[in-house]
């Protein structure tokens, strides 16, 4: 759908999308240095407080709050919907064409939303309304 038959994702339409993809990812075996920004919140890989990486863990939701990804790289939406920061698996999948039929069901996640992403660095993204 194009943006002008859709209305725009709510909030909580946007946090059901990153869970969406943390939850795609963990049962991947993706969920490795990754970073989720979104309505004012980071899912991440790292939990600052406890200095540890918790990867492919999902027992383990770290949450940070007041989180902003042009905190962290440059070419973000101005209108934020969603971003990633992401290293190792995402970035070989991404990049590299490793895991194709993944990154296939992968990028359908944001089709469903009526999302594509574009990369701003090698290792981060942001999205926009198709």
């Amino acid at each position: 759908m194009r943006m002008n038959e859709m209305a725009k994702l709510t909030p909580g339409r946007i946090e059901e999308l990153a869970s969406e993809i943390r939850e795609f990812l963990l049962a991947n075996w993706l969920w490795q240095d990754v970073d989720i920004y979104f309505n004012g919140k980071c899912f991440s890989t790292y939990d600052k407080e406890a200095g540890r990486f918790y990867y492919n863990d999902g027992e383990h939701l770290i949450v940070q709050e007041n989180e902003d990804p042009r905190t962290y790289f440059e070419y973000v939406n101005p209108d934020h919907i969603l971003s990633m920061a992401f290293e190792g698996p995402v970035c070989e999948m991404l990049y590299y064409g490793t895991h194709s039929e993944i990154r296939r069901k992968f990028d359908a996640i944001f089709e469903r939303y009526g999302l594509y992403y574009e990369f701003g660095d090698h290792w981060n993204f942001s999205c926009y309304y198709i």
